[in-house]
């Protein structure tokens, strides 16, 4: 038996191009995917070796709460009195846009709505800036726990594998079937996703490391500011958004306790710029090394699913501030600027 997994939310929060993006070329056509209109009608069902995607009509605008929940429950209660356990609903995906950074408070209600069974998906999370991504964060945590909330990108292919992981384990959990079947599900699962999950971690991984090296690059920039402490500010400014946009690419609901344990994650490293600001040939080398160093560490942190220890992440600190000695910071900041 494979798992129901059905997708709703907002028309236009990107349901259709996320079922697309987690599933093999051509089970999902081009034409199913509207720009910036609705194309989905009732419920369609695409079927794959390890799942069925019921993608579901998007709630339109003036519709309330009440009619689009009694409108995706009656799927499932339908689902439920057809007296077959191939029929049921085994885990919902409720989309956000992402990129309207808000949270209404119609997405709270159907959160609270469907609440046993899903997990949050906030899409088109390219489009997001660091602020957005703290301000809905920090309104979703109250909603529903972190574990249920994934930070995705159809057009990026970020966040899917961590997506596909917390389905299958809320699918294997709601299948309940006896270990062998269940050892059977997974295998399914494992082999039609074993290739996608490679290249989205090396898309992922690759795309993470540049905006280490972006993010220490502009360190070196801004520690070219002649002034002493002047750049204290900027440099740890730098290092937020750098680790806001490292969670975002793992699809890691960051909120401030998370930023904050990662940056102390260096043991001292605001007060290695502070101190390095009296002396300014040491200044661009320090500012840049410390910075890759905290994004290797977050990298390292993000990929072991936020499972490292403090020792752990201060190891992956250490040894991305010994990798940035190696590079010319000056030329990356001149570069910068």
């Amino acid at each position: 038996m494979n798992p129901n997994i059905l997708i709703c939310g907002k028309t236009g929060a990107g349901k259709t191009s996320l079922v697309q993006a987690v599933t093999h070329a051509g089970t999902v056509p081009d034409e199913a995917i509207g720009d910036a209109e609705a194309t989905t009608r009732g419920f369609d069902v695409y079927e794959t070796d390890i799942a069925n995607f019921i993608d579901s009509e998007g709630m339109e605008p003036g519709q309330t709460v009440e009619q689009y929940s009694a409108f995706i429950m009656g799927e499932v209660v339908k689902r439920l009195d057809s007296d077959s356990v191939e029929n049921l609903i085994h885990n919902i995906w409720y989309c956000i846009d992402g990129s309207g950074a808000r949270i209404q408070d119609t997405d709270a209600k159907l959160i609270k709505t469907f609440s046993d069974k899903v997990i949050l998906v906030v899409t088109k999370c390219e489009l997001m800036r660091k602020e957005q991504v703290e301000a809905v964060m920090n309104t979703l945590l109250d909603l529903i726990d972190r574990d249920r909330i994934v930070l995705v990108s159809s057009e990026n292919r970020s966040g899917l594998k961590q997506l596909i992981a917390k389905a299958e384990a809320m699918s294997a959990s709601a299948m309940g079937h006896a270990a062998e079947e269940l050892e059977a599900f997974r295998k399914r699962w494992d082999d039609y996703y074993a290739n996608m999950r490679r290249v989205w971690t090396e898309s992922v991984s690759s795309d993470a490391d540049s905006y280490i090296n972006w993010a220490a690059g502009r360190a070196a920039a801004i520690a070219l500011v002649p002034l002493p402490l002047a750049d204290v500010a900027p440099l740890i400014a730098n290092e937020v958004y750098m680790l806001y946009k490292l969670a975002e690419l793992y699809g890691i609901a960051a909120d401030n306790t998370v930023i904050t344990m990662l940056l102390g994650c260096a043991g001292g490293s605001v007060a290695g710029k502070v101190g390095a600001s009296f002396l300014p040939f040491l200044k661009i080398p320090i500012a840049a090394a410390v910075t890759y160093g905290v994004g290797k560490a977050a990298k390292a942190y993000f990929e072991s699913d936020m499972t490292m220890n403090e020792e752990e992440l201060h190891r992956e600190f250490l040894a991305g501030e010994r990798e940035a000695r190696k590079k010319d910071w000056k030329k990356a900041g001149e570069e910068a600027r």
